[in-house]
């Protein structure tokens, strides 16, 4: 036993791999190699897997809490430069093709392209995993999960890089597995959704180690089973976010009624929305639907983007504007729009949200979308020449201004933040109106490009993001669907299905929004603070950096 234990000490601080017949041993160099490359494809198919099922449409987001445990544990087998670089972004790159499958539906290049990039930024994640893991092995207990929290902390500060990386993309944050798990996303009020990223990457690394330790160096403990102190606190984590959702639950009488909205939905395909022989037939499949759904019980009528086949300002010759009133007044309920508008000055296209009310026709307040999707609104001037690869959908102006409109219903005003489409996914934007009085969010979407698959329902988890960190409801009106509204506590309330059970259908439908009494004259932490997490998180991270490099000469 005493041999034994020396020999592990004395490996402790290596990142060696005993051979299968035991730790007594030592393996050639040969043999490793090749045994880190059998592992190594087997751990990043593994990862690759699990971090897509956590990942919408899948929805198994207990996934995420074992999706790199595979990969963190393979560092162990000391991969050289060459095998790990394969393997980290083959596995990283394989994920996100995956995840963002629906995306080939408008380019092919653009997704395999996409998908590389942000598989570079995961593999430089794994290496810097890879470059603290060694120093932590005979560490302390303190010490490694110091060195965990500082991994975990790369993680967050890379997914937040995305949000400004290459025109910005930060899509499919890790914190998205969760989106059906309330009881772990209210942390978010308080870190925004990186905090939930945070603690799913420590638990895997906490699993990583203890794993390591029963498996890849047979240690164990009678005292501790299966498992270890950093089990513990990984676990102990987890159970704070259980916490912090039993002392946010709302009491059950708390609820205040704002309005009933009636959402259109009239599923019109990308290829015949723009069609100049049938724009005539599409206004008039909105215009029906919007007098089915104003026969409900309903306050507003919600529009998804770029709803009517011309814009509603600019274009008199179009006469939109004046079609748009005399519905209004016809069914005497205000439309809560995302239209199209070209400036009567300088004829720049704009994409916004514009709000039209019985008697008082269009206002002349209305949003201007503040994120542009680059190569689909927008192409930056350096890359002007990638028009002969993807194509473009249009040239838009950028919005500086929050834009928030005033809904009267009932004697009632509401401030409405109003995010288009990709909007909600930058969780900056959303913080912004909030911050800057927002009772509620309006989301109008069209994810009808994409197909009828993840897309939709991966944008949508991303509303249930920022509905928590900001303690605001979130309206949404698709073309193609995902149309519904979900709670201040991050709740699905109501969510538009045809017979059959899908989104994916015309028709429309009304849902009564409630806000809870403590959250409607309040702001969450989040929103008043922004994104403090992440530079914590970087501070973490580069300690754990200090810590690697003063390492070798503390040794000396």
């Amino acid at each position: 036993m005493l041999n034994r234990f020396n020999m592990e000490q004395s490996q402790a601080g290596e990142f060696g791999v005993p051979p299968l017949g035991g730790l007594e041993s030592k393996p050639s160099e040969e043999g490793a190699l090749s045994y880190s490359k059998y592992w190594g494809i087997i751990a990043g198919l593994l990862s690759a897997l699990f971090w897509i099922l956590c990942i919408p449409p899948f929805d198994f987001a207990e996934a995420a809490y074992i999706a790199f445990v595979p990969l963190l544990l393979w560092l162990y087998t000391k991969p050289t430069r060459r095998v790990f670089w394969l393997v980290a972004i083959g596995a990283a790159w394989v994920s996100w093709f995956v995840i963002l499958i629906w995306l080939r539906h408008v380019t092919w290049f653009g997704t395999i392209a996409l998908s590389g990039i942000l598989a570079v930024i995961c593999a430089a994640w794994l290496f810097f995993a890879k470059c603290i893991l060694p120093q932590l092995v005979a560490r302390n207990i303190l010490l490694r999960i110091l060195g965990f929290a500082g991994i975990a902390g790369a993680w967050v500060v890379l997914e937040w890089s995305r949000t400004w990386l290459l025109w910005g993309f930060p899509w499919a944050p890790l914190a998205l597995s969760q989106w059906e798990r309330p009881v772990v996303l209210q942390i978010a009020a308080w870190s925004g959704a990186y905090g939930v990223s945070f603690l799913l990457i420590f638990f895997n690394l906490c699993l990583a180690h203890t794993l390591r330790h029963r498996f890849m160096r047979r240690e164990r403990k009678l005292w501790m089973g299966w498992f270890s102190p950093d089990l513990y606190v990984g676990m102990g984590a987890l159970g704070f976010c259980i916490y912090v959702f039993f002392s946010a639950l709302p009491h059950p009488d708390s609820t205040e009624r704002m309005f009933t909205a009636a959402v259109v939905q009239p599923y019109i395909a990308p290829e015949l929305k723009w069609d100049t022989n049938r724009e005539l037939e599409n206004l008039e499949i909105l215009e029906r639907q919007t007098r089915f759904v104003s026969s409900l019980e309903s306050d507003v009528i919600l529009w998804p983007e770029a709803a009517t086949p011309w814009p509603v300002m600019g274009t008199p010759q179009m006469q939109m504007q004046v079609r748009v009133e005399r519905l209004v007044n016809e069914i005497e309920k205000p439309i809560l729009m995302g239209n199209l508008a070209e400036d009567r000055v300088t004829k720049e296209w704009r994409n916004g949200v514009f709000l039209v009310e019985p008697g008082a026709g269009l206002s002349p307040n209305f949003y201007t979308k503040r994120e542009l999707v680059p190569f689909g609104e927008y192409v930056p001037p350096m890359l002007s020449f990638i028009d002969k690869f993807v194509p473009v959908g249009g040239r838009f102006i950028r919005g500086e201004e929050l834009g928030l409109m005033n809904l009267t219903v009932g004697g009632s005003v509401y401030r409405i933040g109003s995010l288009i489409c990709y909007e909600d996914v930058f969780s900056n934007l959303a913080r912004e109106s909030a911050r800057g009085g927002a009772d509620l969010f309006f989301v109008a979407t069209n994810n009808a490009w994409y197909g009828e698959e993840g897309g939709a329902e991966q944008h949508a988890a991303h509303s249930v993001l920022r509905a928590v960190e900001n303690r605001r409801p979130v309206m949404r009106a698709g073309n193609g669907g995902w149309s519904g509204w979900i709670d201040s506590y991050g709740t699905v309330r109501d969510l538009l299905l045809d017979a059959e059970g899908t989104i994916y259908f015309r028709g429309g439908g009304a849902y009564t929004i409630v806000q809870f009494e403590e959250w409607s004259r309040q702001q969450s932490y989040y929103t008043r603070h922004g994104d403090w997490f992440v530079a914590l998180s970087g501070g973490l991270a580069l300690m754990s950096l200090l810590f690697c490099l003063y390492q070798p000469k503390l040794r000396s």
